[in-house]
């Protein structure tokens, strides 16, 4: 698959532009900042006594929200970002330029990804300030780690919506697919897993629970900060205990190589569809 990075490069940066112009960028920028500063407040600043001891369980408390929140938001506007502009008949203005599919999928890729970078970066900027001043360079550490497993959350969703824009042929049919994807991946996915775990016991049961929560970038994500961010307060006792069962060195980097997987695998498709379903 030969590339021109000037061509990607210009893909890139138009894809940013749109996204800036739109009010969406500045709506979830607001979003994270206020996010971002709540916890603060509630946090850290009117913890009684503790001051910023309770950092990790305050970041904790923020990745919480983020994994409902990132996951809709990037499902939303990444599955209309094709269907959308097949619909308004951009897109073929666009691809009667000498544009291949794998830079048209790359770069607005990378446009939007940038955008939902921008929005999480400057919004959560405020927090980051406070923890350059006031925290442990662990807790810096730990603060760095949310950011990053954030990024990656992005990542991933915003793959899965781009294949949901190719295959849905409106932008509402994108919309109403990506709802119910979230809907299954954050809040009946975990449910079906616990309950299927019964069935099996001991090493077997680790296993099982190993592969569900690659078959699902949310539960990645979550299991990774568990145990780089301490989260026994927040996601529970039990679920951080069933976490050290099945998790160690390798299983750390297998769940980071699972999200890589979903970052790369769905774009691949994407391309793929793209080429069959709009430059037949």
């Amino acid at each position: 698959m030969r590339m021109n990075i000037h061509t990607i490069k210009v893909l890139i940066e138009k894809e940013l532009l749109d996204s800036i112009r739109n009010r969406w960028f500045y709506t979830f920028l607001v979003i994270f900042m206020v996010l971002s500063f709540s916890i603060i407040y509630m946090g850290i600043i009117k913890s009684t006594g503790l001051g910023f001891e309770s950092f990790n369980k305050t970041t904790a408390s923020l990745l919480n929200l983020i994994l409902f929140l990132i996951p809709m938001i990037t499902l939303l506007l990444g599955s209309t970002s094709i269907s959308g502009e097949r619909e308004h008949g951009t897109m073929n203005l666009m691809l009667s330029k000498p544009i291949s599919a794998v830079e048209f999928i790359v770069g607005k890729y990378c446009g939007m990804a940038t955008a939902l970078i921008l929005t999480i970066t400057v919004g959560f900027g405020l927090m980051g300030m406070v923890v350059a001043f006031k925290v442990s360079i662990a807790d810096a550490k730990s603060y760095l780690i949310f950011v990053m497993l954030s990024i990656l959350l992005v990542l991933s969703f915003l793959s899965i919506s781009m294949l949901i824009s190719v295959l849905a042929k409106k932008r509402i049919t994108a919309i109403i697919v990506s709802t119910i994807i979230w809907f299954f991946l954050i809040l009946i996915y975990d449910l079906l897993v616990m309950a299927a775990a019964n069935l099996f016991e001991g090493t077997s049961m680790a296993m099982f629970l190993l592969i569900s929560i690659l078959f699902n970038p949310t539960d990645s994500v979550r299991t990774l900060a568990i145990v780089n961010l301490g989260g026994e307060t927040i996601f529970g006792p039990s679920l951080v205990e069933l976490t050290r069962m099945i998790t160690n060195v390798s299983s750390e980097i297998l769940l980071t190589g699972g999200i890589f997987a979903w970052i790369i695998i769905p774009l691949l498709l994407t391309v793929f569809f793209f080429k069959r379903s709009v430059l037949k």
